[in-house]
Order: C-alpha cells, then sequence, then structure tokens
C-alpha cells in the first residue's frame, strides 16, 4: 500500500477511481463557487471584540476569515483531501498559504505565508499565530523566501531539473517532503487576498504544481443591495465576495457545497468562533491529523475488538 509523509490513503468507490483516470488535472476537474458575504454581523462582532485592546490584539477581518476555514476543514474533513497518483489522500495536517506584500505598493515585494491550524483554533489562538506569520514574512526573512533565493540562484537547467524531479516524485507519492512541506502549494488551500489591494475576488485557476485542492480569493469591502431570501426585504449592506475553485474530485458538489455555506455562514456568525468545537472522536479521527494519530490507532484497535467480540456473540 503506498504511504506519504503528509496524507493517509482514503479508499473510496470504483467509480471515483475510474473518474481519477479520466479527469488526470486539476484545472479540468475545477468547479467554482461564486458566494457574497454579508459583514453587518461582523463588523458589529468586530467592534465588541477589539473594544479595550491592545493595537496588536485587535482582530481583524482576515483572521476571522481564516479561523472560519479552519473550523469548516475541522467540521467538513473531506475537504482537506487531495489526488495524487490517481489515489485519494486525507492530508494529515490544516496549512493555509496566501501571499502578503511586504509594503501595499505596486512594487511591494511579495513573499509567501504558510500557517498550520489545529481544529480547536478559536479566535484568540489564530490572531496570535496569523499576527506572527504576517510579522515575519513582511519584516524577517521566512522560510519559504529563503527557499526562493536559494533556488533562484541556480542556473535555469537545473532548476528545470528540480522541479521536473519534485513534480515527478509527488505525482509518484514519495514526495520530496523536506521541500514540499514548506512550499505554498502542498497546503489544504491556498488564498489571495485581493480585497486588501483594492481589488474584487477573481476566478482563480488551482495549481497544478503541489496539491492543494482549493483556492480561494477574497474581494474588496463594498456596498451592495442584499434581499432577504424570507421577508423580500432589500437592504443596502457592506458585503464582500469570495470566488473559491475546488478540485472536483476531492468530494462531490452535495458535500462540497455544504462546506462552502459554512464557511460563509461562519464569517458572517463569527460568535462560535470565540471558543472551541465540541468535536467528537469520531470526527476528529475523520481528520486523520497526525497530532491525533496515536489516539485515533487506539480507538480504531478497541472497535476493531469490539466488532470480533460481537460476531463471536452472534
Amino acid at each position: 500500500m503506498p504511504r506519504r509523509p503528509d496524507a493517509e490513503l482514503v479508499k473510496t468507490s470504483k467509480f471515483n477511481e475510474l473518474m481519477f483516470h479520466f479527469m488526470l488535472k486539476r484545472n479540468e476537474s475545477t468547479i467554482f463557487f461564486d458566494i457574497q458575504v454579508d459583514l453587518t454581523r461582523t463588523f458589529e462582532f468586530l467592534e465588541d471584540y477589539n473594544k479595550n485592546r491592545d493595537e496588536k490584539a485587535k482582530l481583524t477581518l482576515f483572521q476571522i476569515l481564516l479561523t472560519a476555514g479552519a473550523r469548516t476543514v475541522a467540521l467538513r474533513p473531506k475537504i482537506n483531501r487531495f489526488v495524487s497518483g490517481r489515489r485519494l489522500w486525507q492530508r494529515n495536517h490544516i496549512v493555509f498559504s496566501f501571499v502578503v506584500k511586504k509594503e501595499k505598493t505596486d512594487e511591494g515585494e511579495e513573499v509567501n505565508a504558510m500557517v498550520e491550524f489545529d481544529p480547536y483554533d478559536t479566535l484568540d489562538i489564530v490572531q496570535k499565530r496569523v499576527s506572527a506569520a504576517i510579522h515575519e514574512a513582511r519584516f524577517d526573512k521566512n522560510q519559504n523566501e529563503k527557499d526562493v533565493k536559494f533556488f533562484g540562484a541556480m542556473p535555469r537547467w537545473i532548476i528545470n531539473l528540480i522541479f521536473k524531479y519534485i513534480m515527478w516524485s509527488d505525482q509518484r507519492n514519495f514526495p520530496l517532503h523536506p521541500i514540499t512541506k514548506g512550499t505554498p502549494m502542498w497546503a489544504t488551500v491556498f488564498i489571495a487576498h485581493l480585497g486588501s489591494i483594492k481589488m474584487d475576488a477573481a476566478y482563480h485557476h488551482l495549481y497544478e504544481a503541489g496539491n492543494a485542492g482549493i483556492f480561494l480569493t477574497i474581494g474588496r469591502i463594498h456596498k451592495a443591495a442584499v434581499v432577504n431570501q424570507e421577508t423580500e426585504e432589500i437592504k443596502v449592506k457592506k458585503v464582500m465576495n469570495c470566488r473559491i475553485a475546488i478540485d472536483d474530485r476531492i468530494a462531490d458538489g452535495a458535500y462540497t457545497g455544504p462546506a462552502v455555506y459554512m464557511l460563509k455562514d461562519l464569517i458572517e456568525n463569527p460568535d462560535s468562533l470565540v471558543d472551541p468545537p465540541e468535536l467528537t472522536h469520531e470526527q476528529l479521527d475523520k481528520l486523520m491529523l497526525k497530532k491525533y494519530k496515536k489516539g485515533r490507532l487506539e480507538r480504531e484497535k478497541v472497535r476493531k475488538k469490539q466488532h470480533k467480540q460481537q460476531k463471536k456473540n452472534k
């Protein structure tokens, strides 16, 4: 059975296995979601949450979105999957990649930040972790920036050979993990915060390199007429658009659709993100996270023993 250091193999249906043969690449397997997020309650929450807090400890809308994203993965674990080597894998960590501009100008240098999350993360924890990651990306030399400068200094033919080998080995499910674990395309989701440079959300392709099965773009905050679907009342509200590209092979639309609307609901109503979620052992085990693997294996042993005992008793 094939093994990867960054994921565990998932048993899937024969139909899905066949799908991996006629949908070979991410971009031919992409579906797009377009959601408008009503920020009325979100801004009220932010104002209340940030009262009497030091400037460095204040929560941002982006940090709410990241916490909502991590919570969505915790509750909808199939969206943390990817297809490699025509096999389905469950990633054993939750990591988000996003671009940080050192300066918010046209000439400002871009660097990538990668932040790992835990299913029990709260707004307070994410605020501290993300603030530290952004500060490092802007003012220090993070690992990704060092890697770019190291590989970028090589002759082109060597760079070409290295990346061909990285892609070749990854598709055969023995990735160069010391390199890929710090490369932003090997992540749960890649995020482009276009709103930070006053742009609306764009429809973005997935990367063929790496294994990120989701790309999320966030648009600028603007005013729009919003219709209450129950009362048909129309109000002008502050909103932002989010456009999401998802590899359709990781889970069907009946699963990814509710996950997208869960993300929307958590951003619009972030109160539940103040406290950690109450996850059952079954929910935690489905995430297949490396951090919680020992407990999961122990529970699987107990379940197998119970199953054998039940068979004997019949």
